[in-house]
């Protein structure tokens, strides 16, 4: 896809997240971007996190005045720098 094919448009924007991922301890990692649809995170070892791994994601969104926020998402794609997640949006019942 490429970047005039987005259904958001991303944010050059570094934050701290804390990336919950299976049974493992939270660890703190940096954003690359982010977008109303996912986000980009910085990683050292990008290819331990499968692809299609649900992780959870708590941060200060800057994209809603720095509200605390935590989000599901899948894991999408992989670089040698990182992983780029989409949020799963649940529909309340």
């Amino acid at each position: 896809m490429t970047e005039n094919q987005r259904r958001f448009p991303r944010n050059e924007i570094q934050i701290a997240v804390e990336l919950s991922y299976l049974e493992e301890d939270v660890r703190t990692v940096t954003t690359r971007d982010i977008s109303q649809g996912g986000l980009f995170m910085q990683l050292d070892n990008p290819e331990h996190y499968a692809m299609g791994e649900m992780v959870i994601l708590n941060y200060n969104d800057p994209l809603q005045n720095n509200e605390q926020t935590s989000k599901d998402a899948v894991i999408v794609r992989h670089t040698d720098s990182g992983i780029a997640v989409a949020f799963i949006e649940m529909e309340e019942f």
